[in-house]
């Protein structure tokens, strides 16, 4: 029997930093507008290891120029990082 607490628990400590390691997620940056469907789409993006490599503008004025968008739809945030190493992108859409 203790040498399947035990196999439970190494089993337990080696998921566990993966499980928890693991963010994925997509905030809207303000209201979103109907889309169109002829919509340009810019996105600022960085790389991040372990917290070293900046942070996107969340305002979305990088974005916008890189897509040269004059007029804003909608913009959002989104993360993907897996154990401190991923990437941060703002992406914004409109005219």
């Amino acid at each position: 029997m203790n040498f399947f607490y035990t196999r439970l628990f190494v089993l337990s400590a080696m998921l566990l930093p993966v499980l928890a390691g693991c963010e994925s997620y997509v905030q809207p940056l303000g209201g979103t507008n109907p889309t169109i469907p002829d919509a340009k789409q810019g996105q600022d993006c960085r790389v991040h290891v372990f917290g070293i490599g900046g942070v996107p503008d969340v305002t979305g004025v990088q974005a916008m120029r890189s897509g040269g968008i004059t007029k804003l739809r909608s913009a959002e945030y989104r993360a993907n990082a897996f154990i401190g190493v991923g990437r941060e992108c703002v992406i914004v859409t409109g005219e």
